[in-house]
């Protein structure tokens, strides 16, 4: 498969949508274990498939924050849908392995990459690193669900979205389980 013309690629942190949690993402990761959420085991480090299910077997689906925009990236720097069907799969890998120990997980990276896919010919019709469009359609998917689960998928630590939608969790007081430690 050949690579789409080259589209600029945007860091979230760097976007117009990003003072809503610019501290957050100024911080980084390290920040997680002074947040209030830490304390009150809304986040949970070193988890798996099997503690997720614990807290959310059957009921309202978990959110899967996985890595995409660094992982979508060809040689040639722009967009490559060899690389971001490997971002897909990957997710969609953490997807199945929550549906056998009973959680419905959504994937936004599974949807989103669906989509660009089916409307990338003639062109590539919609940016797949314009991170405010993505930080929009993500924020309903997010808002309905139980809790966040971030696997251990090559790239999960370097991801802004990543960092924003656990901030964003933890803010609303929605429990976050990765299955990392602290990068």
């Amino acid at each position: 498969m050949t690579a789409a013309a080259p589209l600029p690629v945007q860091d979230a942190a760097t976007s117009p949508g990003a003072a809503a949690s610019g501290a957050f993402r100024s911080n980084g990761w390290a920040a997680l274990r002074r947040h209030p959420a830490g304390r009150a085991e809304l986040l949970r480090w070193h988890a798996d498939p099997a503690l997720v299910a614990r807290h959310a077997r059957w009921g309202r689906p978990v959110y899967l924050a996985s890595p995409y925009t660094l992982r979508a990236i060809g040689p040639d720097g722009g967009w490559s849908r060899d690389q971001s069907e490997a971002a897909m799969a990957d997710a969609a890998r953490e997807v199945a392995r929550l549906l056998e120990v009973g959680v419905t997980a959504i994937s936004p990276v599974v949807l989103s990459a669906a989509a660009l896919h089916a409307t990338m010919f003639p062109r590539l019709r919609i940016d797949p690193f314009a991170p405010v469009l993505w930080e929009d359609w993500c924020r309903p998917i997010l808002s309905v669900c139980a809790a966040v689960v971030v696997p251990e998928i090559r790239g999960w630590a370097q991801s802004t979205g990543i960092r924003h939608e656990v901030a964003s969790a933890l803010t609303a007081q929605v429990p976050v389980f990765i299955y990392g430690g602290l990068p």
